[in-house]
């Protein structure tokens, strides 16, 4: 079997997966398998969750640019998607979908805004011209590998869901940051299931942040996915990068490619330094 037939449905895909319960309205459970260090939810996971219900609504499938502003933490729990399609055309169609949750009173309340884009791939031709530099990375079976059932107990749950492979250990993973907040790595899931279009809207934000190189965390204030193509079966090679610090915030660039080297995803985002 090939194609999407062929395709394990992901632990990312479960759950995201939102029911519709009224006119552009789903209701979902958000997972605890997706927490970070401190209990709140990734912020590729929210993303995902927001950007899998406006996929129902709008009449394209294939989601080409996503952007999204985090307004409070998520937590897992009950939790609602509440949609709306802008505009549908011939090629695009654009969309909106708030994540919203109870607070600690009850009150429902705005997590996550999001704003989407969506168009068929399959309608037009590729017409390819990629000028960034090739990753450096060697086989992904060559590779150090981290992450999935042989992360540390203490972990974040987040972390137990993905594999990453790496030419060297990171120098923040040895207690001594390089200063030099870029990485190149594999990236894979470990439930052993393929990367779908929507699933790289995780996918670039499912790595520790660069700025750990720099003795810095980070929490995620907005970000904007570029969707370029699908990507083909296997491990994803990722490039992530921040160049600039100022006024207590720091940008954050991700590439991705797949295991073809076709460019699949480019990311920026606006990060709260820790």
């Amino acid at each position: 079997m090939s194609g999407l037939l062929g395709r394990v449905i992901g632990e990312l895909a479960l759950d995201s997966a939102s029911e519709r319960v009224g006119d552009g309205v789903h209701v979902i459970d958000l997972s605890d398998r997706w927490c970070l260090q401190d209990g709140r939810l990734n912020g590729g996971y929210q993303l995902s969750v927001a950007l899998r219900a406006l996929a129902a609504e709008v009449p394209l499938p294939d989601p080409v640019v996503a952007s999204a502003s985090y307004l409070r933490p998520a937590m897992p729990g009950p939790a609602r998607v509440l949609t709306s399609v802008v505009r549908a055309g011939r090629r695009l169609a654009t969309g909106t979908a708030r994540l919203v949750q109870g607070g600690p009173d009850g009150a429902e309340r705005d997590v996550l805004r999001l704003e989407a884009t969506f168009a068929d791939l399959a309608a037009s031709p590729a017409e390819t011209v990629d000028l960034t530099a090739p990753r450096d990375l060697p086989p992904f079976a060559e590779c150090r590998t981290f992450g999935g059932e042989d992360a540390p107990p203490d972990i974040a749950s987040v972390g137990r869901r993905m594999r990453y492979g790496v030419a060297e250990m990171p120098g923040w993973t040895r207690g001594t940051p390089s200063g030099d907040p870029r990485a190149e790595f594999w990236f894979a899931f470990a439930d052993g299931s393929d990367a779908t279009l929507l699933d790289l809207a995780f996918v670039v934000d499912g790595a520790a942040p660069v700025v750990l190189e720099l003795g810095r965390g980070s929490s995620t204030v907005q970000l904007t996915v570029h969707l370029r193509e699908h990507p083909a079966p296997g491990p994803l090679a990722c490039r992530t990068v921040t160049q600039h610090l100022s006024h207590g915030l720091h940008e954050e660039d991700v590439e991705v490619w797949d295991a073809r080297g076709v460019l699949v995803a480019q990311s920026r985002q606006l990060a709260l330094l820790l």
